[in-house]
């Protein structure tokens, strides 16, 4: 199976979550905790998925850079978890390279699946 896919697909529906999340936190400043677990979900199984392409064939290194960058995007995601306050919005430079780290993964695993 091509987990490559699998992980491209599930981290495009992640990102798509997480830029109405970023929205959301922009225009309104509040946070949507149940959408926010649900975008850590989607994008957790998305790494999971490139982790086994990872196994099954380590010959892609653009598979390896975008595990790298997925690995800081997930610190990323746990840094604005562990870091907001309740009823406010989350910190925005923080979700800023949290974003910027996990687009250049998803970009490096859209090289990766469409080359």
């Amino acid at each position: 199976m091509n987990y490559s896919l699998a992980a491209t697909l599930l981290l495009i529906v992640a990102v798509s979550l997480g830029l109405y999340l970023a929205s959301v936190g922009i225009r309104q400043r509040k946070r949507l905790p149940a959408l926010g677990l649900t975008h850590a979900a989607l994008a957790i199984s998305g790494f999971i998925a490139l982790c086994l392409q990872i196994a099954a064939d380590t010959s892609d290194k653009f598979n390896n850079a975008a595990v790298f960058f997925l690995t800081l995007a997930i610190i990323g995601g746990l840094m604005v978890f562990a870091l907001h306050e309740k009823g406010s919005a989350p910190s925005m430079p923080v979700v800023v390279l949290h974003a910027i780290m996990g687009s250049v993964g998803l970009i490096l695993i859209c090289v990766s699946v469409f080359s």
